[in-house]
């Protein structure tokens, strides 16, 4: 067994070396899990995990480098909160929102390689995000009643801005990831919640197979 791990290792070497040129392309799959904020400090949030999966390109320059990336994502929250007196169920108000958004992402990401060996590399990287909703889905419920009709899709933005900060390994041909993104911008105002907004921030990790 020991013998088989060691030729599968040592046939993984050029293709590593390959991978760790100037020049990188390939597929990249994470997992997310999302933070909604909103304005109205009394709601409590949920984290709600999703997925991501798409391509990056990478170009390096000695220790800087660029990689753009695209990949579709999934992103969920809830929020609950509780208007009034909780003890009164006659005087109280339970709200909770939950939702859920297919977005294409565009990040333009600027990076440094803190560690650079033969066939391993260490990273830190940041840059913005775009972020264009493809598909939506809103659910607001009012005391365990369905009210979702107060959101229109006006309400929504089709394309929001963020940034996102991280640090990577890459390894062979592996590439790993850990980022946070920041919403600059509201995806979400509503005016007959009295311009109730949400912004996505998020936390992600990925897996990237460097094909060149």
């Amino acid at each position: 067994m020991k013998k088989i791990v060691q030729i599968f290792v040592i046939a993984l070497l050029p293709m590593g070396l390959f991978a760790q040129g100037p020049i990188s392309f390939g597929p990249k799959i994470g997992w997310n899990t999302t933070q909604l904020s909103t304005d109205y400090h009394d709601y409590v949030n949920q984290l709600k995990n999703g997925f991501q999966g798409g391509l990056f390109f990478s170009i390096y320059m000695d220790k800087i480098y660029v990689q753009p990336e695209v990949y579709f994502s999934l992103k969920r929250g809830l929020l609950d909160t509780t208007i009034g007196d909780p003890s009164d169920p006659y005087g109280s108000l339970n709200v909770s929102q939950s939702i859920s958004l297919t977005t294409i992402d565009i990040p333009m990401l600027l990076g440094y390689k803190l560690l650079d060996l033969k066939l391993a590399r260490l990273r830190v990287w940041g840059g913005p995000v775009a972020s264009y909703v493809i598909n939506k889905s809103y659910e607001l419920s009012l005391n365990g009643l369905d009210n979702s009709e107060m959101i229109t899709k006006e309400d929504f933005k089709d394309a929001t801005w963020g940034f996102q900060l991280g640090a990577g390994v890459d390894l062979l041909f592996l590439t790993f990831d850990v980022g946070y993104e920041f919403g600059l911008e509201n995806f979400m105002r509503v005016s007959s919640l009295d311009d109730f907004s949400l912004k996505n921030n998020l936390f992600y990790c990925s897996i990237g197979w460097r094909l060149f």
